[in-house]
């Protein structure tokens, strides 16, 4: 891909997410790894992720070295940490969103209440910190990871589905913390692998990130839209992330 095309699609991926209520403040963070270099793009730090534009997207190498300009968080370490432990995952999504830093807070992994939570069935990790040096040993080869206190991390082999999973996430601790006061009984585990196998059959991810595409475009199409620029060529931009290399 062209770097423009990083660019895109991640800013793309951060006005999707703030439809969603995931990037109303400063901080969070979206990645994709470059394909055959110890490098990847991401956002800046200077804007909320529904204010971003394929211009604040900026490419590091895997020391934390900027290749090119902008101000990026002092904790983006860990992305570089993550894809160098792991081969397989090309994009990265970090936000912290209200439900997913709640659920972080009780410093336990979601209680499967509903079919959607299986994605995260005995595969979200608990951090015991921030650094980088926590992060990516304990993420192992789980598809999440939440860091007490601060926020949640999502990583596939694609950005379609990290940014799907980190959707799925927020509604999924949602529900968890809304119902962990009450006597409503969790999933058995019996259940909760033939459910996940269901929600990924019916390619439950995939679809909620062609969702997330047209909210993104509804969104800096409507009036009150903040600074938008052209989603061109949908279709395309639609299916090159969920086949990425």
């Amino acid at each position: 891909m062209r770097d423009e095309d990083f660019q895109q699609q991640i800013a793309v991926c951060a006005r999707a997410l703030g439809t969603y209520g995931l990037g109303k403040q400063i901080g969070g963070h979206i990645s994709m790894r470059v394909p055959g270099e110890d490098a990847y793009w991401t956002n800046i730090l200077d804007k909320t992720l529904d204010e971003m534009r394929p211009e604040d997207i900026v490419k590091l190498d895997f020391d934390g070295n900027m290749i090119s300009k902008g101000v990026v968080s002092p904790g983006i370490d860990f992305h570089h940490g993550i894809y160098k432990l792991r081969p397989d995952v090309n994009a990265i999504v970090h936000t912290h969103g209200f439900w997913n830093t709640a659920l972080a807070s009780m410093n336990r992994p979601p209680v499967m209440r509903q079919n959607l939570c299986t994605y995260f069935y005995n595969r979200c990790a608990i951090s015991p910190d921030d650094t980088i040096s926590k992060i990516g040993p304990t993420l192992k080869d789980n598809i999440a990871i939440l860091i007490p206190w601060h926020g949640a991390i999502t990583v596939a082999p694609t950005l379609g589905r990290a940014a799907a999973l980190m959707v799925t996430l927020e509604y999924v601790a949602e529900l968890d913390v809304r119902l962990s006061a009450t006597d409503a009984a969790p999933m058995p585990e019996d259940r909760c692998e033939e459910l996940r196998e269901l929600v990924e059959s019916a390619d439950y991810l995939e679809r909620t990130w062609h969702l997330m595409i047209r909210r993104a475009r509804r969104a800096m199409e409507g009036p009150g839209a903040i600074d938008p620029f052209p989603i061109e060529d949908i279709e395309e931009l639609t299916m090159l992330p969920m086949t990425l290399a």
